[in-house]
């Protein structure tokens, strides 16, 4: 199914997905001059005499006509409300990680190193969630492979652990000379929720709907495989 087209907030445009509601709506743009409110987009006209009152881009505010919220803008900048610009986490993530997620994407624009640390606290905690235990993260990410998480899983969370890392004692990689990294690590937050909770409570559900038979007949059959195998061992 193809994606809803997004057109994220831009200073003084007409139309965009609104900061609040997040609908594709018209804005409608005021700005302060000598405590009058006048349309922002008739600033550049060259029939304004207001326009050397105040420089342009100091103060705007834009109103979107779906929820009837203002969002404000300094030298040309959103800044309220707070931008989150990365997508969505995943619904399945544990709350307290999911709170996280939005903190670091809160704090992304200004640091991308502490976006990263968060992240990297965020999976720990999931990590934790799905059997990982203890606190030493590397640990973790080792008894969530040794339980059979494929390849890619692995390296995602590999990733997150070193970029996160990073964050707090830049070495090679210096996340403040390439914040695009610490975008990609959202995309595998998500990944990663995916693989290891997602697909397993969709697998689970499914298979609670299997009659009551046919589990006894899977848990038959898997026993007797299991015995297999032992008498193997001892040949």
């Amino acid at each position: 199914m193809a994606k809803t087209a997004y057109y994220p907030p831009e200073y003084r445009k007409k139309e965009f997905n609104c900061a609040h509601c997040k609908v594709f709506a018209h804005q409608t743009w005021i700005s302060n001059l000598r405590g009058e409110l006048v349309d922002v987009i008739a600033l550049n006209s060259p029939n304004n005499p207001s326009e050397e009152l105040s420089p342009p881009g100091l103060f705007a505010a834009s109103k979107c006509a779906y929820c009837n919220k203002w969002s404000i803008w300094i030298e040309e900048s959103l800044v309220y409300p707070v931008q989150i610009i990365v997508e969505d986490p995943n619904d399945d993530m544990p709350d307290e990680v999911k709170e996280l997620y939005i903190e670091s994407a809160q704090v992304l624009p200004t640091s991308p190193r502490a976006a990263a640390v968060l992240l990297r606290l965020g999976l720990q905690i999931l990590l934790g969630a799905v059997g990982g235990g203890g606190k030493n993260i590397n640990n973790n990410i080792k008894k969530i492979v040794e339980s059979g998480v494929d390849r890619e899983t692995q390296r995602a969370l590999d990733i997150l652990r070193v970029f996160g890392n990073s964050g707090a004692h830049p070495e090679e990689i210096k996340l403040d000379e390439n914040p695009d990294l610490v975008y990609e690590m959202y995309e595998l937050m998500n990944i990663v929720t995916d693989r290891l909770i997602t697909r397993k409570n969709k697998i689970d559900e499914l298979y609670d709907i299997l009659p009551e038979k046919k589990k006894d007949y899977i848990k038959l059959r898997d026993s007797k495989n299991k015995n297999k195998n032992k008498n193997k061992e001892k040949l």
